[in-house]
């Protein structure tokens, strides 16, 4: 089965959209309901206001209380120096929590700017607890002891333009990551039967999340700043259960998102289907940048750290696009990345799509495409004019024995026994790495019964350059069904191993590798893979394209 444009996936993804009304969900905001009232609250109102703009409510609590569904309620603008609203507020259908004045984002110093923030266990520590059609914007959330802003369930909402810092204070648990394996026998090239799914990693409770369990709808978060949170993660969006969900993710910029202690995993900006549940998402213009930085905690220093994080489990159905996005300087342990996408466990079918973004300077691989599930999962990644450049790990010696996850430029896996992985890389540029400029790695465990496995790639009008260890790496573990590739129109050059490696320790039943003009080391060549002193090829027979 193919997972690329016009396949069965694309089906199901423009059935969803239909069901969703994705267009119109794209410029979707929330409107006043009629016969709605708009109520005012301050942090600097005297005790008896009754929520008229002269006579403003002094509490969240107060205007939460005298508020009905489908109402707005204006937060005024005070002093620096005046302690923000306090305490959190919980949203009614329909309403819409909205900061006074002129943007809150980039405002000068000194500025008088709507404040909130949530000190206390209320809401369970959230600051602003969404429910379904609700809009929150222009605000300064400015502390909570969870979530910054967080809805469960709550279709139809908008969060744009709000400044989001110091949040989940308590430590809370949110998004969680597994439980998935690894391929035991990968590092001595053995194929052995798949363990079982033992790893899980967890995240501190994110300032921005959306969850959703049940039902069908949107959620748009766009134009918000989302920085120095105390301990978590920046913006999450989670679909699982039965829900149907088109997430709209745009403008964002995070920075200095921050591990917490207990925790071993932080996301700048997360999306997860899980379950049965279907999630179209598209993450448009936005940005990355010190990530667990050290200077900000030296706690950072053992995060598994993730810019863009994409993960697919269950029997989910998942397609997200990711353009114009900027990830920069990215901390944390070895397995930091710019872009992780991830199958973890079941069979999920997702697909992700790249163009026009970049990726620089981050701890390990750069851009990781994982199929990690033994039970099944099917996954795309595409990758059109992206940028990939700059991993610390000092990886090169160790990748002969772990040839991912320790700073590749870009690495796609497929370890399922009936996994299938695909890969497209167009127009893109990969370089300064402390592993391999391109990895690749079909490893089917061990099993009683013929391999289905499928790992497909097609590679063109790219560069890829400096690598540590090999320019592309294309490794064979066990009897995969298919390995199937071609690169072409390439540049491959300043590679301290070999500028192409192939190599195979087991039985391929359909193996095609075919390569086509390119460049090595700065030497036009009619085909990669003819005899070079630095293409080494084992085990798998390669031909000569066009």
């Amino acid at each position: 089965m193919s997972l690329s444009a016009g396949g069965g996936f694309a089906r199901v993804s423009a059935l969803v959209c239909t069901l969703l009304a994705c267009g119109a969900h794209a410029a979707a905001s929330v409107r006043a309901e009629p016969d709605s009232t708009t109520w005012y609250v301050s942090a600097a109102a005297p005790i008896g206001g009754d929520g008229t703009r002269d006579a403003p409510f002094g509490s969240l609590a107060a205007v939460e209380t005298a508020s009905r569904a489908g109402d707005t309620i204006v937060v005024r603008a005070v002093a620096p120096d005046v302690a923000p609203l306090d305490g959190g507020i919980a949203l009614k259908p329909g309403q819409r929590l909205l900061g006074e004045g002129p943007a809150v984002i980039g405002a000068p110093a000194g500025t008088a700017l709507p404040r909130i923030a949530n000190t206390t266990a209320a809401n369970d520590g959230d600051a602003v607890r969404l429910a379904e059609r609700t809009e929150v914007g222009n605000l300064v959330i400015a502390g909570a002891q969870r979530g910054g802003v967080y809805g469960h369930d709550a279709v139809d909402t908008v969060i744009t333009g709000n400044d989001v810092s110091q949040t989940n204070r308590s430590c809370a648990d949110g998004f969680l990551i597994g439980p998935f394996t690894l391929p035991p026998g990968l590092p001595f090239g053995v194929a052995l039967p798949p363990a079982p799914d033992f790893i899980t990693l967890d995240n501190g409770w994110a300032a921005i999340m959306t969850d959703f369990t049940a039902g069908a709808g949107f959620t748009r978060i766009a134009g918000n700043s989302v920085h120095d949170t105390a301990c978590g993660d920046g913006i999450d969006v989670r679909a699982h259960g039965t829900s149907r969900v088109h997430a709209e993710v745009t403008g964002n910029d995070l920075r200095t998102i921050n591990l917490g202690p207990g925790n071993l995993s932080v996301l700048a900006l997360g999306v997860q289907a899980g379950d049965s549940a279907q999630l179209t998402a598209t993450l448009n213009g936005n940005a990355q940048s010190e990530i667990a930085s050290p200077a900000s905690s030296l706690l950072n220093e053992i995060a598994d750290s993730e810019g863009v994080f994409i993960n697919a489990e269950g029997r989910a159905r998942m397609d997200v696009t990711i353009d114009d996005n900027r990830f920069r300087d990215g901390y944390g342990n070895f397995s930091a990345n710019g872009l992780e996408y991830v199958s973890t466990n079941g069979s999920p079918v997702s697909r992700v799509r790249v163009t026009d973004s970049s990726f620089e300077n981050v701890t390990g691989d750069i851009i990781e495409n994982y199929n990690l599930s033994t039970e099944g999962a099917q996954q795309s990644l595409t990758l059109e004019n992206v940028r990939a450049h700059h991993s610390e790990f000092p990886a090169a010696v160790l990748n002969s024995l772990i040839p991912a996850n320790l700073g590749t430029c870009l690495v796609t896996t497929n370890f399922g026994r009936d996994a299938r992985t695909e890969l497209h890389v167009t127009d893109s540029s990969f370089g300064g790495c402390s592993a391999d400029g391109i990895g690749l790695i079909a490893y089917t465990p061990a099993g009683g019964v013929p391999a289905t496995s499928a790992l497909t790639f097609d590679i063109g009008g790219t560069v890829i350059e400096g690598a540590a260890a090999h320019g592309i790496n294309i490794i064979n573990v066990g009897d995969t069904a298919v390995l199937r590739g071609t690169v072409a129109r390439t540049s491959v050059s300043g590679a301290n191993g070999s500028l192409i490696r192939v190599d195979s320790n087991g039985v391929i039943a359909g193996a095609a590798l075919e390569f086509g003009a390119g460049e090595l080391d700065g030497s036009a060549r009619s085909c990669l893979a003819e005899p070079h002193p630095r293409v080494r090829v084992s085990g798998i027979a390669v031909t000569c394209g066009s």
